[in-house]
C-alpha cells in the first residue's frame, strides 16, 4: 500500500506545479482553534464552555451563556521557526506575523426572571481558523540525481511544442533539458547529480471566517444556537529552487534557479448548528455540526528559470502568469464537548472534533478533478482532534492552561503531520472590562519533498510556532 501511495504522489509532481490537487484540499480543511485569548489559552476545549466569541466558530450554542452584550477585539503576534534536515544538512527558516485573532460583539437580551425561553443572541465578527506564515530554507548536497530528472519523466514522450509551460518548457528553453535525437525522450547534463540544491520558500496568509449567529437559552438548561460563516482565504507562496555546481565538475554549468509564485483567494459559506445541555449546576454536555464549507476558489500563478554558464553568462525565460478559477469542498465535521465545574471556582472541559480529510473535493466548470479527488481518497483518512482546557478563577484573576492534539490527516505511513499544542493564559476581570492574555506553543513534523518522491529522500521539517494573544473586552 505505502508503495501505491508514494506511486500517486509522484504522479501529482508529473503536473504542473500549480495545478489544483489533493494538497489543496488538506491545507484548506485543517484548522486550529484559535480567536480569544481565553479560548487559545483553555486549549480551544469551549464547545460547551460558552460565553466567548470563539465558541461562535466551534459550537454556536456557547453563544445562549451571553448574560450581557458583548465587545472584544484580540490582537496577536505570531512567529514560527522551521528546521529542515536532509541527510546531513541542518537549515532553520524564521517568519513572523501581526494580525486580529478575532474581533467581533455580540447583543444578549436576557431576562433573568423570565421562565422558560429567557434569553436571546446576536453575535458578528471574525475568528482565524488557520494560519500560514512561515519560512523554510533546505539545504543539500545530491550526488545522485537532480531535479531535472524529474523534468526527465514529465517530459517523456512529448513534443517540445507540449512541453509545461512552467516547468520543464523553461529548462528546455535553457539547455537544461534536450531532447534525445530520433525519439520524444530527453537528457540533461546534470542528470547524474553532483549539485547543490537549496529551496527558499515563505509561505503567509490565513484563513478567517466571519461568522453570524444566534442563539438562545432555555430555563438555563438548554441552549441552542445556529450561525451562517463566511470563511475567505487569503495564500500566497514565494520560493527560489537552485541546483549550483559549486565542486565545478560539470562542464558549462554553474548554476540555476528557478522562481515560483502561487497566489489563491477563496471566499466561502457554510453552516453551523449546536446545542448545550446543563443537567446540573456543575455539568454540560455540547454537540455540534459543522457543515462542508463550498469555496469559489482562484489562483495566479508565475515561474521564471535562469541559468548561469560558466563564462558568466546567463539565459532565463519565463512565461505568461496562470489563471484558474475553481471550486473546493471541505469535509464536514462534528463536535462534541463536555465541561465540568467544581465549587465555581474550577472549570475543567474537553472538547473532539471528527473530521474525514477524505471527502474534500475539487471541481471546476471545464474540469471534473476526477484523478485528484480520487487521490484524495485514497492519501487522507478521517481522524479525531482532541482539546482539554482547565481555569481556575482566582476573582479577579483567572489562570488557565490547555492542551491539544491535532491528528494524522495521512493513510499508513506516507506521512505524519500530526500537531501538539501546549497553551497557558491569564484573565482579569473588573466591572464591565476585561483582559485576557495567551500565549500557545505548537509543535509538528513532516517530511518534505523537494521533488518525485521515487527520486529523491524527504526533508524532515520540524515545525514550531508562537503565539501571543491579548483580548480586550467591555461588557454592556
Amino acid at each position: 500500500m505505502k508503495n501505491t501511495l508514494y506511486t500517486i504522489i509522484a504522479t501529482l509532481f508529473s503536473l504542473s506545479l500549480f495545478a489544483q490537487n489533493q494538497v489543496d484540499i488538506l491545507r484548506y480543511s485543517q484548522y486550529q482553534v484559535g480567536g480569544t485569548a481565553r479560548s487559545i489559552g483553555y486549549g480551544g476545549a469551549i464547545g460547551s464552555l460558552g460565553a466567548d466569541f470563539s465558541t461562535l466558530s466551534v459550537n454556536p450554542a456557547g453563544i445562549g451563556m451571553y448574560r450581557k452584550s458583548v465587545v472584544s477585539v484580540s490582537p496577536t503576534v505570531y512567529f514560527s521557526n522551521v528546521t529542515a534536515r536532509m541527510d546531513d544538512n541542518k537549515a532553520t527558516g524564521f517568519k513572523d506575523n501581526f494580525n486580529l485573532n478575532s474581533y467581533g460583539i455580540v447583543f444578549s437580551s436576557n431576562d433573568r426572571d423570565k421562565i422558560g425561553w429567557k434569553a436571546f443572541q446576536f453575535g458578528i465578527g471574525v475568528n482565524r481558523q488557520n494560519n500560514f506564515n512561515n519560512y523554510i530554507n533546505i539545504t543539500n548536497d545530491n550526488e545522485n540525481n537532480s531535479q531535472m530528472n524529474d523534468y526527465i519523466n514529465q517530459a517523456k514522450g512529448q513534443m517540445t511544442g507540449n512541453l509545461n509551460q512552467y516547468s520543464t518548457d523553461l529548462a528546455y528553453y535553457n539547455w537544461l533539458l534536450d531532447t534525445i535525437p530520433g525519439t520524444n525522450d530527453y537528457s540533461s547534463i546534470i542528470d547524474n547529480g553532483g549539485v547543490h540544491q537549496e529551496l527558499k520558500k515563505t509561505v503567509w496568509g490565513s484563513v478567517n471566517e466571519m461568522t453570524l449567529n444566534v442563539g438562545s437559552s432555555y430555563n438555563d438548561i438548554f441552549y441552542i444556537g445556529g450561525s451562517v460563516g463566511f470563511p475567505f482565504i487569503r495564500y500566497f507562496e514565494e520560493s527560489e529552487y537552485s541546483e549550483m555546481d559549486l565542486a565545478d565538475t560539470i562542464d558549462g554549468f554553474n548554476k540555476y534557479t528557478i522562481n515560483d509564485k502561487l497566489e489563491t483567494s477563496g471566499n466561502g459559506v457554510n453552516f453551523k448548528f449546536g446545542i448545550i445541555v446543563r443537567p446540573t449546576g456543575y455539568l454540560r454536555f455540547g454537540l455540534a455540526f459543522h457543515s462542508p464549507t463550498w469555496y469559489s476558489m482562484h489562483d495566479e500563478w508565475s515561474a521564471k528559470m535562469t541559468r548561469y554558464y560558466d563564462d558568466g553568462t546567463q539565459s532565463s525565460k519565463s512565461n505568461k502568469p496562470g489563471l484558474y478559477d475553481y471550486n473546493l469542498t471541505t469535509p464536514m465535521k462534528l463536535n462534541a464537548s463536555m465541561t465540568f465545574t467544581i465549587a465555581r471556582k474550577i472549570i475543567l472541559s474537553a472538547d473532539a472534533d471528527y473530521i474525514n480529510y477524505s471527502s474534500g473535493r475539487l471541481d471546476a466548470n471545464d474540469y471534473d478533478y476526477f484523478d485528484e479527488n480520487s487521490e484524495a481518497r485514497d492519501i487522507y483518512k478521517p481522524t479525531v482532534n482532541l482539546r482539554a482546557g482547565a481555569e481556575v478563577r482566582l476573582q479577579p484573576l483567572s489562570l488557565r492552561a490547555g492542551l491539544q492534539y491535532y491528528g494524522n490527516a495521512y493513510n499508513d505511513d506516507i506521512n505524519n503531520n500530526e500537531k501538539l499544542v501546549v497553551s497557558a493564559g491569564i484573565g482579569y476581570r473588573t466591572g464591565p472590562v476585561f483582559i485576557d492574555l495567551a500565549y500557545s506553543y505548537t509543535v509538528s513534523n513532516e517530511d518534505y519533498y523537494l521533488y518525485d518522491p521515487t527520486i529523491i529522500d524527504p526533508t524532515d521539517l520540524s515545525l514550531v510556532s508562537n503565539r501571543i494573544v491579548m483580548t480586550m473586552g467591555y461588557k454592556f
